[in-house]
């Protein structure tokens, strides 16, 4: 997916400056308003019938499936990465969907639907890719936007721990990572990335 994470490789970039340190976090209180009405409900079916959402509607979608009744940032779904780490991409790709119904924005279960229907041989779940690609690309896009990532006071925020790989490893795309620590609530991660001559240190907290 390297050719989909150009425009992360140069946000990120952006970020180390020291004038984007204070970028907004997401809002708490309107997200957790907007996520009890109807208007979310309809913004989750657009979401899972793979239309592009705005910026702003990808960030209520993806913080407030956090605040939704039975949400489980922790579930397990080893099924899903067995089926797909033994090759058989149809068998993962109908595992990853039908996790994905009960918890929409889980990107590991996103890339791995994405991943099993692009390698599918079968047409009718190949053509579901683009679909996975763009709910993908817009739960990356809602971390991306929701700090600078490069402060403590401004880290990325993710709904589950999970999230935090796949969002640095398939998306960010880092030439290597350095190392990892806990610093109270936040995680942090350093990191080594094309074009940027340094390391860098990616705070990541936990939107709740």
């Amino acid at each position: 997916m390297k050719h989909l994470i150009l425009a992360a490789a140069t946000a990120l970039a952006i970020a180390t400056a020291p004038a984007n340190i204070s970028a907004a976090q997401p809002d708490h209180a309107a997200i957790a308003a907007q996520a009890k009405t109807s208007s979310y409900t309809d913004l989750l079916k657009k979401f899972k019938d793979g239309k592009q959402l705005t910026e702003a509607e990808a960030t209520t979608l993806y913080y407030g499936s956090a605040l939704q009744p039975g949400f489980t940032p922790d579930k397990d779904y080893t099924p899903v990465i067995a089926a797909y780490n033994s090759g058989d991409m149809k068998r993962a790709y109908n595992l990853a969907n039908e996790a994905l119904a009960s918890d929409p924005t889980n990107l590991a279960l996103l890339f791995k639907a994405y991943a099993a229907a692009s390698a599918s041989a079968d047409p009718n779940i190949k053509a579901q890719a683009p679909a996975f690609q763009t709910r993908l690309l817009a739960i990356c896009d809602a971390i991306m936007n929701s700090g600078s990532g490069v402060a403590d006071a401004s880290p990325y925020q993710v709904i589950r721990r999970s999230d935090i790989n796949e969002f640095l490893v398939k998306y960010m795309q880092p030439k290597n990572v350095v190392g990892q620590s806990q610093i109270g609530q936040l995680t942090a991660i350093k990191a080594s990335f094309d074009g940027i001559p340094d390391d860098v240190i990616l705070y990541f907290g936990i939107f709740k």
